[in-house]
């Protein structure tokens, strides 16, 4: 009688398990990894970046247009908030390769790059609207 109680309990223990790690799956949240190797700029920021590398880390499902920034890896606090709106490939054939997209700041001294937008293989793309510092020790504010 006690194997079959363990049975039973063993069979309820493995269902709670397969539940519980059924409804923990959900919408991944979009991250790109990006490298520079010069200064570059933020659309709608007037932030200038140094070289090196960073993630753009999708928040939240809820806002799909909101990224975090993040300077190196996700270890630290981000750098800055991004506010996106979509771009949308009425063709119906996404891009197969993440993008970014930049843009040559003609009318500063440096001719830095900025960078306006990016998008992700299968999807539509984003394109920065706002952007809020976080971290002014990294950001250099230009005018």
């Amino acid at each position: 009688m006690t194997s079959m109680r363990k049975g039973a309990l063993a069979a309820i223990l493995m269902l709670v398990a397969t539940a519980t790690m059924a409804m923990a799956q959900g919408p991944l949240h979009k991250r790109v990894n990006y490298s520079i190797n010069v200064e570059h700029a933020l659309r709608m920021g007037d932030y200038i970046l140094p070289p090196g590398k960073y993630v753009l880390y999708q928040i939240s499902q809820n806002d799909t247009n909101l990224f975090a920034l993040y300077q190196k890896d996700m270890t630290r606090s981000p750098i800055a908030m991004i506010r996106t709106t979509r771009i949308e490939y009425n063709t119906g054939e996404y891009p197969d390769k993440t993008a970014m997209f930049l843009d040559i700041d003609e009318t500063s001294r440096d001719a830095h790059p900025v960078l306006r937008g990016w998008n992700i293989p299968g999807m539509d793309g984003f394109e920065i609207i706002s952007v809020v510092a976080k971290d002014n020790n990294i950001l250099t504010r230009v005018k």
